[in-house]
């Protein structure tokens, strides 16, 4: 289980590249833009025939209580941090200097 960082905090992310998933190698310092919801809100709202837009999916985001992952955003591209995804590592950045990266 991975703590679920609430967004605005800074983190380094480093991302590996998944060619099958259509994603590149990615390290350096970026912020949590969001969370993930989980699999009982999102099926929620997708069951439910309603179009699937931004805005949505930023209700849906803010109705879960239990989101299961974030997503942060490094060099303007984000970042999606789940329990599963072993390619993608996030460490909280916990002093005011930005790390090195």
């Amino acid at each position: 289980m991975i703590p679920i960082l609430p967004i605005g905090t800074p983190v380094w992310v480093v991302q590996a590249a998944a060619p099958a998933k259509r994603r590149r190698a990615l390290a350096g310092d970026g912020v949590v833009s969001s969370h993930v919801p989980c699999g009982a809100c999102w099926q929620r709202y997708v069951g439910s025939g309603r179009h699937i837009t931004r805005s949505s999916y930023t209700a849906v985001q803010a109705g879960c209580d239990q989101p299961v992952g974030f997503v942060a955003t490094v060099r303007g591209l984000p970042v999606t941090v789940t329990p599963g995804d072993d390619t993608v590592l996030a460490i909280p950045i916990t002093n005011t200097e930005r790390s090195a990266a």
